[in-house]
């Protein structure tokens, strides 16, 4: 099978005018350290010109100490992993520092992981998302990826790097630094080679510090079945809207953990026309103009049903694609700090549309058949989609709640207009809720709280 991936996943061929001395005058000339990343979750994109001859390692000035190696996995997928010839030191904190290229901006929120071409009619639908990483030799972890279409090597202003292209979601570009043992993701969506390119050139890495440094992840595998999506083990008791929630939380003023704020929704009711909304209260990563027409009314959504692959020896297989009208599901949350110190408050608040069995059980409507793992896309947006008022500065999500005030939040999820007699809000993080007390596996637990009324 490893052949067939071999033969299917080959290298393309040279796309760029470079010859060897070009590239290595060029490769001389520029800064061995390199720039910053980009998340949430939704995971955006980043662009560069690419130089497929292989510069010796000497001309940067340095001896390789390692070598980022890709493997094909099954008929499919692709192994990323690296091997050292020796230990060396490097700084267990980096920063990592992005100049932004002439045409394109951050993603406002986004802690600068984020950037968008400014020249697109719809903000926020192309551009860079980043994610550095490092891999540690006491976890002996590998980037493992699943429904590869191709890859090549590359060497990149000086970093060794593959691009991988795949049949579904953001093509990848994958750089190593060794010089600060970083492994840095781009994603990258309709940019072209030369503004990648440039995009590329202003990354940067230096040691960091404690109060100042950039977080590194780890390398995922896509091997490992996705349990969250077939989880039988999940819970959702069904509370009714205008039950009241207390929050406990660690202050830092009191050294101690005691009720900080209490919770209430309320007026839920739902739009199909967003146009008086303000625009700045709309998720960054999904923008309002992105999801309406001229006149304010939301595009309808394509959502598909899947029968499942491993991504490695079979891909995901699209059964049908349907186009379905969308709602803005609205809501006010009323929340009253009982503490007398500001709380940076999370909005623990998602939106599930559930099915109920005659055992009175709910399961994720999207969820077909788990024997066979068919499922659908999610009928409503995964992440918040309006919040109003809503974080200034590196999260949109964290809104500040004064000491001893009290403040109303509107929050909005899109949802399927065909599903709304089946959508609940649901409040997935009971960790830090006091009451109602959550009788049950607090791991599994979540409390939901119904879109529309029913005679149930």
């Amino acid at each position: 099978m490893k052949e067939k991936l071999k033969s299917a996943m080959k290298p393309a061929p040279e796309r760029f005018a470079y010859n060897i001395q070009t590239a290595v005058n060029e490769a001389v000339s520029q800064n061995t350290m390199v720039k910053k990343h980009m998340s949430v979750g939704s995971r955006a994109v980043i662009a560069i010109a690419l130089i497929l001859v292989m510069i010796p390692t000497t001309v940067f000035g340095a001896s390789k100490l390692y070598e980022l190696v890709a493997k094909p996995v099954d008929n499919h997928g692709l192994e990323l992993n690296i091997e050292r010839e020796q230990t060396t030191d490097y700084p267990i904190l980096v920063k990592m520092h992005v100049e932004i290229p002439e045409g394109f901006a951050e993603v406002p929120n986004t802690n600068g992981l984020k950037f968008y071409n400014t020249s697109t009619e719809e903000p926020y639908t192309d551009g860079y998302s980043l994610n550095p990483m490092r891999f540690y030799d006491f976890q002996g972890i590998k980037e493992y990826i699943g429904n590869v279409d191709s890859y090549e090597e590359r060497m990149i202003d000086g970093h060794q790097a593959y691009e991988v292209n795949r049949d579904k979601g953001w093509d990848r570009l994958y750089i190593y630094y060794e010089d600060v043992n970083v492994f840095l993701l781009i994603y990258h969506k309709d940019v072209t080679d030369e503004q990648l390119e440039d995009f590329v050139k202003g990354i940067s890495f230096t040691e960091g510090s404690e109060d100042d440094f950039t977080y590194l992840d780890e390398p995922s595998d896509e091997r490992e079945p996705k349990q969250s999506m077939y989880n039988s083990k999940i819970n959702y008791t069904e509370l009714s809207a205008d039950t009241s929630l207390t929050f406990k939380d660690y202050s830092y003023k009191h050294n101690d953990e005691n009720p900080l704020y209490t919770a209430r929704l309320s007026n839920i009711r739902t739009l199909d026309n967003i146009s008086e909304l303000d625009d700045s209260c709309f998720n960054p990563s999904i923008g309002k103009h992105e999801i309406s027409d001229d006149n304010g009314y939301l595009d309808p959504v394509i959502i598909k049903t899947i029968k499942e692959g491993d991504g490695f020896d079979k891909k995901d297989e699209v059964l049908k694609s349907e186009l379905k009208q969308q709602k803005l599901v609205m809501a006010d949350i009323t929340y009253i700090n009982l503490s007398d110190e500001d709380i940076e408050l999370f909005i623990p608040f998602s939106m599930n549309v559930l099915d109920i069995n005659d055992n009175g059980k709910f399961t994720q409507s999207h969820i077909i058949d788990t024997d066979e793992k068919i499922y659908s896309d999610d009928y409503c947006d995964g992440e918040i989609t309006y919040l109003s008022p809503h974080g200034i500065g590196k999260s949109f999500y964290i809104p500040t709640l004064k000491a001893n005030e009290t403040m109303t939040v509107t929050v909005g999820f899109r949802c399927c207009s065909d599903v709304l007699d089946k959508a609940y809000f649901t409040m997935y993080n009971l960790y830090n809720v006091i009451e109602p007390q959550y009788n049950g596996d607090i791991n599994y637990g979540n409390y939901i709280f119904k879109v529309q009324q029913d005679d149930r």
